[in-house]
């Protein structure tokens, strides 16, 4: 193909796809920005306990006060000065005090005013409204992960809205007018969500990628073979002219510089964009244990002995081999509720831990379990195993379980949920210790986090650091925003300059 040809060919399609690789650019540099200016919470854990393990009075007694025999779920948790047991029966949930047994004058929408109010470090305004939110909306967006979650919206003038997770008692995020307006233009610019059929989407801005590394891939080959022509001052970007404007070099020189990323950018935000489902599927539902309270006979005293602590955050019952346990998250005596957690970073590679330590009690024998945490993720990767075809019998869970604290290209901060374990999954159990796939599962909820294959290992490290260039963060965060600013602002200007170079008249 001539020079001219491919010349021609590079000014269509870059007037072709100018707009939405302009489009691209300014939404991709406002990501950084806009992750510094949404609203911080004062808080990243659950309020700590401010009385002793040992003085709580049994489950299976403040149970039997309330006439509940069989539950599926029980949680202890901290609200104010005191602690409860919030306990899940059939479509029922009720509170009980932990230390008196009485039932509490508390429902869920109350705890979600007090979990709103302890991350937003707000106990002066009013609570306008506290809503339910069982599916994904404009407001709270898949990429938050979480549900249920509680709507608790604040008398402010930004108009906050805290999302709060009951069943860890989790913040999930927080959304002012600014962030959702924002977030809002985001989304048209960069997700092209102004078209509603998804395979629609899907195919424009497949086409729109797949010309943008075709623009890149011109512009560099005649940037290379014109080489020695335009240290002689030739001008081959245009047929027929000798002299080139200041447009015209800059352009070349910007397009020798950037037109690598460009194509970078282009190429990785397309292996995403196939790689991931054109919908979403369903999300696997996580086991739902059923517990007996005649059965329950832990004795706190002896849980504060085998953990050595004498205040906690939270605990939950969970089931591990079959058997009944109490998975209890410690907090430091030294702290208690008085700690108020630095916040996460945004894209955090530092390891994310929660409270003072964690620990296993068989809730008949009140022994401490020292492996049930691993055994409890292995439990949890044979459940979706069999929910993704991947059954026990058909394939091989491999017997260890690898805790994952920090987000990597493999499982990224997009998937929010952690700390999990990462289970290998092997379709072939021969092939020991080489996994088809791998299955990441959160102990504290009994979630399926995410899971990955060897195809989206490679997608996902491409997304990481080809997209996002977090090859930085073990140097600086700041600096890598910076650099992708700037790359962005210069990619713009090329596609600018390269616009007014195709319209401005011929001389």
């Amino acid at each position: 193909m001539s020079r001219s040809v491919l010349y021609c060919w590079h000014r269509r399609i870059g007037l072709a796809v100018f707009v939405a690789i302009i489009a691209w650019a300014v939404s991709g540099l406002s990501h950084p920005i806009m992750s510094r200016l949404n609203p911080r919470p004062v808080a990243m854990h659950p309020p700590a306990s401010t009385a002793f393990i040992a003085s709580l009075l049994p489950l299976a007694t403040a149970l039997s006060a309330q006439g509940i025999n069989d539950f599926q779920q029980a949680q202890l948790l901290n609200i104010d000065d005191a602690s409860y047991y919030r306990i899940e029966h059939g479509d029922n949930t009720t509170y009980i005090n932990a230390r008196s047994g009485q039932r509490a004058v508390l429902n869920d929408e109350a705890y979600a005013q007090k979990l709103a109010r302890h991350y937003l470090g707000d106990d002066t305004n009013e609570i306008a409204s506290v809503e339910l939110i069982t599916a994904f909306n404009e407001d709270y967006l898949f990429i938050n992960r979480f549900l249920p979650v509680y709507k608790v919206t604040f008398e402010r003038a930004d108009n906050m809205r805290a999302y709060v997770e009951i069943s860890t008692g989790r913040l999930a995020t927080l959304v002012d007018d600014r962030k959702a307006l924002v977030g809002w233009i985001f989304r048209q610019l960069h997700s092209w969500v102004f078209i509603d059929n998804p395979w629609l989407r899907t195919i424009a801005m497949s086409g729109v990628l797949l010309a943008g590394m075709a623009l890149s891939l011109a512009g560099l080959w005649m940037a290379w073979c014109g080489r020695s022509k335009i240290r002689i001052g030739n001008d081959f970007s245009k047929p027929g002219s000798s002299r080139q404007g200041s447009a015209s070099v800059w352009h070349r020189r910007l397009g020798i510089g950037f037109g690598l990323l460009m194509l970078t950018f282009s190429f990785s935000g397309l292996y995403h964009l196939l790689q991931k489902p054109v919908i979403a599927p369903p999300a696997l539902l996580a086991p739902l244990p059923s517990f007996h309270a005649q059965g329950l006979t832990l004795d706190w005293q002896a849980a504060a002995n085998a953990s050595g602590a004498e205040y906690f955050r939270r605990g939950s019952l969970v089931k591990v081999d079959g058997q009944p346990y109490l998975r209890l998250v410690l907090a430091a005596a030294d702290k208690g509720m008085t700690e108020k957690s630095k916040v996460q970073e945004h894209h955090p590679s530092k390891p994310v831990f929660h409270g003072g330590g964690l620990i296993y009690i068989n809730a008949q024998t009140s022994r401490p379990c020292s492996d049930c945490e691993r055994q409890h993720a292995l439990n949890l990767a044979a459940h979706y195993a069999g929910s993704l075809n991947l059954s026990p019998s058909a394939g091989h869970i491999n017997k260890q379980a690898e805790k994952i604290t920090r987000f990597s290209s493999d499982y990224g901060f997009i998937n929010k949920r952690m700390p999990v374990y990462a289970v290998g999954i092997n379709e072939d159990p021969a092939a020991e210790g080489n996994s088809q796939m791998t299955l990441f599962v959160e102990t504290a909820t009994g979630a399926l986090a995410g899971h990955s294959s060897p195809s989206s290992k490679w997608e996902g490290w491409s997304f990481s650091y080809l997209h996002k260039w977090h090859f930085f963060d073990p140097f600086s965060k700041d600096l890598r925003d910076i650099l992708l600013i700037v790359s962005t602002l210069i990619i713009t200007l090329l596609c600018l300059l390269g616009a007014w170079i195709s319209f401005k008249p011929r001389s």
